[in-house]
């Protein structure tokens, strides 16, 4: 088997570098066009753009069409999940969201929908200005920047060669395109958790080329395939167990904030399989055959 995959290998290095390529420059076109209609890059919720977010506790089933009509009256834009118990499935209530600020006016339309008497006990009120969201939403882009831009140079500092360093920024950078695309297609809407996850995903996907890297251009001893797959096993064996572990953390927890983070994580590091193993793998490995390597 391992003979099998090696020759597959080193044959088909350049036409394997093909898909990863169609699916960054997709990603980056799809992007383009969505700042280009929008103005936006991802969709943001309200605590990035701005807005209110309430959160009714109660025991009662609630008919989230019928409050969804009540509160379109107001309203023009509004999002409307059920909030579950922990370990179960049994409903304790509704999150909704909407970027305009009119606490008495979605209050009645929420009793005139549900019948329940709104107090402090049972309704918790978040609101954010537009301004704090777009200055949270400009801080947390600006870190992400950073943290590619110095993620670069210590890459660079590593290494000391151009195309290895550039092959890892590449796919971190791919990691990013590709997994915004996803979940913009998927109509997602960004928290300030969710990018924080972005920054834990681009940390994370570095590890395993910078393992790949080390492996193929830094082992004195055995060959290019030896060492792509040597990297290939500790680097797959390190991301299936965090995606199953965030997968059983994705399916119990009740809290939004936490399944969004926990979702991110898991599509980016998939998304940074194929780029590592498809995009990363070869170019290295062209390269290590170019400079002399076995």
């Amino acid at each position: 088997m391992s003979h099998k995959l090696k020759d597959l290998f080193e044959k088909n290095q350049k036409k394997m570098m093909i898909l990863p390529l169609i699916l960054i420059l997709g990603s980056l076109i799809f992007l383009i066009t969505a700042y280009s209609q929008t103005g936006e890059l991802i969709n943001k919720d309200v605590s990035l753009s701005g807005g209110m977010t309430l959160t009714l506790y109660t025991e009662q089933s609630i008919d989230e069409i019928k409050l969804e009509e009540s509160l379109k009256k107001d309203f023009t834009e509004i999002s409307i999940r059920k909030l579950s118990e922990f370990g179960t499935s049994k409903e304790i209530g509704v999150v909704i969201e909407t970027p305009e600020i009119d606490e008495d006016a979605i209050k009645l339309r929420i009793t005139e929908a549900t019948g329940i008497e709104l107090t402090e006990e049972n309704l918790s009120i978040e609101v954010v200005g537009s301004s704090l969201g777009d200055s949270f939403y400009s801080q947390m882009v600006k870190a992400l920047l950073f943290a590619l831009i110095f993620m670069s140079i210590t890459i660079f500092i590593a290494f000391r060669k151009l195309i290895p360093s550039l092959a890892v920024v590449v796919v971190a950078f791919g990691d990013l395109t590709i997994t915004l695309t996803i979940l913009n297609l998927l109509n997602m809407r960004l928290s300030s958790a969710g990018i924080a996850a972005l920054l834990l995903l681009v940390g994370y996907s570095i590890d395993t080329d910078v393992l790949l890297t080390t492996r193929i251009l830094k082992n004195r001893e055995g060959t290019i395939w030896e060492g792509v797959l040597s990297s290939m096993k500790t680097g797959l064996t390190m991301t299936v167990t965090t995606v199953a572990a965030l997968g059983v953390a994705y399916l119990v927890s009740t809290s939004l904030v936490l399944k969004q983070m926990f979702a991110i994580i898991i599509i980016g590091l998939i998304v940074d399989v194929v780029l590592t193993y498809l995009l990363n793998a070869p170019m290295l490995a062209l390269y290590a055959k170019k400079e002399g390597g076995k």
